[in-house]
């Protein structure tokens, strides 16, 4: 009878101890990636700034064939929306544009069907030479529960590689984008070519000629 009342007082000490732990630890957690992408900002930002294109390049969409989408509000920009509903391995939540810089930056509210507080995404777009460097972000509040701070300390190494193979194919996406955008007027139109000046006629009606310096 000592033996498991002892047992017990180790087992609530332990609980105490860790849920304790779990209060100290940061109710903030951020993930980062970034890729070099070799399409201009603007070809990046047109795939990014509506949820047209997401499935084509989302590191989620083919794990759940059957995932049922539901898109709203405008076609692009600020008030876009997609709302998803998965298996196991996708779950089910929504996102929405509420902040869009051109060629630059987006915004975007998530919510997770099991998360108690919304989540921020955000894209970066930062020229580089004749491409882009794309950083994807996230940063989540997770609120004074103990269980989800945990959680919290594993969420990089979840969501990161999510978030490398997302890029990888969002880099593969715009790039071939980037070839069918045809080239500017400035670009394409030929070169002008400064007309040569005719010789003036000497006195007695033949052509004279400048010699050269």
């Amino acid at each position: 009878m000592r033996l498991l009342t002892r047992v017990l007082a180790f087992v609530a000490v332990l609980i105490v101890g860790l849920v304790g732990i779990g209060f100290l630890l940061s109710e903030e957690v951020h993930v980062e990636r970034q890729a070099a992408i070799d399409a201009p900002p603007a070809v990046v930002f047109a795939i990014l700034n509506n949820f047209k294109d997401f499935d084509q390049w989302s590191p989620w969409a083919d794990r759940d064939p059957a995932m049922k989408v539901e898109r709203s509000g405008p076609e692009s920009g600020v008030g876009a929306k997609y709302v998803w509903s998965g298996n196991r391995e996708v779950g089910s939540g929504s996102q929405e544009i509420t902040a869009s810089t051109p060629d630059s930056e987006i915004r975007i509210k998530l919510i997770f069907g099991d998360w108690d507080t919304p989540s921020e995404a955000i894209y970066r777009i930062a020229p580089d030479g004749s491409g882009s460097v794309v950083t994807w972000a996230l940063d989540s509040h997770l609120g004074s529960n103990p269980v989800n701070r945990y959680f919290g300390l594993f969420m990089d190494k979840q969501v990161g590689p999510d978030y490398v193979l997302g890029l990888s194919r969002l880099k593969t996406l715009a790039e071939a984008k980037a070839k069918e955008v045809p080239p500017s007027p400035a670009e394409s139109a030929p070169a002008e070519v400064s007309p040569v000046a005719e010789p003036a006629p000497a006195a007695d009606g033949t052509a004279s000629a400048t010699p050269a310096s």
